[in-house]
């Protein structure tokens, strides 16, 4: 029988890195009352071979249910994948070979286990059932829902206003995530903000076939170095779990100040009586940003590596970089003066950006920094000087500007 938690492991369990759980009363009754082993269901895209931080936000929701004796089915969406979820996008995403899905899923199998257990825990994959799928079953599923009820959707309705096309793949994804909840007759679903469409789709699904509904847990999104959501599309900006302890360091000290509070509270473990001493201390001015953020870092590292590799992230860099997040040695290039020195212009003349294109992202997602102010898209850069640059949390250049 699944173990029962207490009370105070139970509230801070659902509120937690949480933003809202369909429906409340129901879960909590029947994690208290322990009465039957649950089945808890997420599913992941492998769109990208690896998996970043904001991804331990649910895994460590599944750990704690591994924990109190319920099941976990971590289902790799290598059908849905090929479709490409249209959740945040103002248009289509583009086809995927399975071989492509494939590839990227089998890198994913021990990160998730960094986190999750393998006791209680198994993973599928979506062609365990999807493979056999015809297409009348395929119409059959579609019958379940509405157009109205799919345009519903945000992502939809944007394009809708923008005239922007809807392939009709990009209607089949949340039916066929939703029959991922019916194959495998789920009790709970854990999914990000993001997820909510999709997966009170399968709820409504199992209600309509006649399996009990599926309770709905959603949690919070993390921001990335750029203070926007984490994305694995945005490899710049993301904290990934397979990150070595220096770099996964490095990347922590380089989060913006305000962003510390949801790593805390989201992205650690830490006993929430901690965090709150830390936030307050923070807030009273008690406590440096500086050295909050060392402690969380040192956190981020211990849990997904060692105490002991943390130790040796912060030693490193402490040796490498002053308290003010520059390294103690800075490269030194000299180049020619521009004579239309756009921010953009410059990182791709002094080799910091492959591309025009690569430096507008870098600068638009706010990883740029020129004399410690951060860079706007299209900003002048004074060439009449000597220029400190930097490009994300690691990458430092000093250059000095010869005429043309």
């Amino acid at each position: 029988m699944p173990t029962r938690p207490s009370e105070p492991e139970l509230q801070e369990f659902l509120t937690r890195g949480v933003a809202e759980v369909f429906v409340r009363e129901d879960l909590e009754r029947l994690l208290r009352s322990g009465e039957r082993t649950l089945r808890i269901k997420q599913g992941f895209d492998p769109t990208k071979p690896n998996l970043h931080i904001g991804h331990s936000v649910p895994l460590r929701k599944l750990r704690t249910f591994a924990r109190w004796g319920h099941e976990v089915v971590i289902i790799v969406g290598d059908w849905t994948t090929q479709i490409g979820d249209p959740t945040d996008k103002d248009e289509s995403r583009p086809m995927r070979t399975h071989d492509e899905v494939l590839a990227n899923a089998k890198t994913y199998l021990d990160q998730f286990h960094r986190i999750v257990p393998r006791e209680n825990t198994r993973i599928v994959l979506q062609s365990e059932w999807f493979k056999a799928f015809g297409l009348r079953d395929v119409i059959e599923l579609a019958s379940r829902f509405t157009v109205q009820q799919l345009l519903a959707r945000e992502e939809f309705k944007k394009r809708q206003a923008a005239g922007v096309a809807i392939p009709l793949k990009d209607l089949l994804y949340p039916l066929l995530q939703a029959h991922d909840s019916v194959a495998i007759e789920a009790d709970v679903e854990v999914g990000g903000t993001d997820q909510q469409f999709n997966v009170l789709g399968g709820r409504q699904l199992q209600e309509k076939i006649g399996q009990r509904p599926q309770n709905v847990f959603i949690t919070q999104l993390l921001e990335g170095l750029d203070g926007k959501q984490m994305s694995k599309s945005k490899p710049d900006t993301a904290i990934w779990l397979l990150d070595p302890p220096a770099e996964m360091y490095g990347k922590v000290m380089a989060l913006h100040d305000e962003l510390m509070p949801h790593y805390y509270e989201w992205a650690t473990d830490m006993p929430l009586g901690e965090v709150h001493e830390v936030l307050g201390g923070l807030e009273r001015g008690e406590l440096h940003p500086r050295d909050a953020k060392q402690r969380l870092a040192k956190q981020i590292v211990t849990e997904l590596h060692s105490a002991a590799e943390a130790e040796k992230a912060a030693e490193a860099f402490a040796q490498t970089f002053r308290p003010g997040g520059r390294p103690a040695e800075v490269a030194t290039q000299a180049a020619k003066r521009l004579a239309d020195p756009t921010i953009e212009r410059v990182l791709v003349h002094v080799g910091l950006a492959k591309s025009y294109g690569e430096a507008k992202r870098n600068v638009a997602q706010g990883g740029v920094t020129v004399n410690d102010v951060k860079a706007t898209p299209g900003m002048l850069v004074d060439l009449s000087r000597e220029t400190q640059l930097q490009v994300g949390p690691r990458r430092f250049l000093r250059v000095t500007w010869e005429a043309a």
